[in-house]
């Protein structure tokens, strides 16, 4: 299972832009892909500018279908227009 988690931060005037955008990035996800295991995103609590994502796909080929998915390659640069700064992205791996 491949699993990432990125944190991010966004810009104050783009907050409410990138959050529809995800919402809706969540709901396609979970209508189109056939397994993903996990795709969530949460809001920092004590920073609400930024974001955290976590999500796992079965093997490489389920993450790619995603990656190339309509849905995906057409809100991606919209999200990247709300960014404060760079994403930074941790591939994890699971130890059971």
């Amino acid at each position: 299972m491949l699993s990432t988690l990125i944190r991010l931060k966004v810009l104050p005037e783009k907050q409410a832009e990138f959050e529809g955008l995800v919402a809706q990035l969540v709901q396609d996800v979970y209508e189109n892909e056939p397994a993903p295991r996990l795709y969530e995103v949460r809001r920092c609590k004590d920073d609400p500018l930024s974001y955290v994502y976590l999500f796992s796909f079965k093997d490489e080929a389920a993450q790619q279908r995603f990656q190339d998915a309509d849905y995906h390659t057409q809100m991606a640069p919209k999200a990247v227009a709300c960014l404060d700064g760079d994403p930074v992205y941790e591939q994890l791996e699971s130890f059971y």
